[in-house]
């Protein structure tokens, strides 16, 4: 039943959320929703999250334009994450606080793929969330304060070192921001784990994209949050990914396999984390 419930609240964040993205640094939150091509105001039946989208046939009741499948598609995941939560041996407090968390991390891999960028309050908020967390839910053994409060700089020196040594070309320095709060969220071994897991996720997504696969570059344009040159099927070496999602997609993945007991490091062969 908590799954539930908290799985129905998602689909309220979720919707909330793609406000929060498509508006971000452009308008106020606030005010009624309308159509992004014609402009008519929505009324209540048209906003019911992933519902609407589906009975609409993803278009506009008004001038019959495509909405974006990015409305539904970020409601049901934040949904599901927030099921996954309400569904964990959790209390209140710490699965209030992952919801927070998971809100964000929906949040900034959207717009990161809209505009890749990642707007510095967003992971600014991550991180401190995530600093707050390991004192209500450390994930490791016996909670160590001085060796959580080193696991965010520790994650993210290396992706830091990316950015510096390259000028900005090989990495952004919203995803060292990013890695601050994944090292204190998941721990030193775990964060760092992450991080090269996002790496093995970016690069079998970079090459299945890479490939002469259109129907796959049409559906990846009509979500509306990819880049010009993957939606123009000109996708090269040299386009700009958004690295941020690959990051909190990897992160998300070990974070819940924790929250279930389940040890990531002895899923892929490696040394028990009890060990560290």
């Amino acid at each position: 039943m908590s799954a539930i419930v908290f799985g129905l609240f998602g689909l309220i964040v979720g919707s909330f959320l793609n406000v929060v993205v498509l508006r971000h640094g452009v308008r106020s939150i606030g005010g009624r929703s309308g159509c992004m091509s014609c402009g008519a105001q929505l009324r209540w039946y048209d906003m019911l999250p992933v519902v609407s989208w589906l009975a609409l046939g993803g278009r506009c009741r008004a001038c019959r334009a495509r909405i974006s499948p990015q409305y539904p598609f970020v409601e049901a995941t934040t949904a599901i994450l927030f099921g996954f939560i309400g569904a964990s041996s959790l209390s209140i407090l710490p699965q209030v606080i992952s919801c927070l968390i998971l809100a964000l991390l929906v949040a900034i891999s959207v717009y990161d793929l809209r505009h890749t960028i990642i707007p510095d309050e967003w992971a600014y908020a991550f991180a401190g969330l995530a600093f707050v967390s390991q004192f209500l839910l450390p994930l490791s053994g016996e909670f160590n304060p001085w060796w959580f409060v080193f696991a965010g700089p520790v994650v993210a020196a290396p992706l830091f070192a990316l950015w510096l040594f390259s000028g900005g070309r090989w990495m952004g320095l919203g995803d060292a921001k990013l890695a601050l709060g994944i090292g204190w969220l998941l721990g030193p071994v775990l964060g760092i784990f992450a991080v090269f897991g996002a790496f093995v996720v970016g690069a079998i997504v970079s090459v299945g994209i890479l490939l002469p696969l259109p129907r796959i570059v049409r559906a990846l344009y009509t979500l509306g949050i990819t880049s010009a040159d993957i939606g123009a099927g000109g996708f090269t070496m040299k386009s700009e990914i958004p690295f941020g999602p690959f990051l909190i997609f990897s992160c998300i993945i070990i974070w819940f396999a924790t929250l279930y007991g389940i040890d990531p490091l002895e899923v892929f062969g490696l040394l028990p984390l009890t060990t560290f």
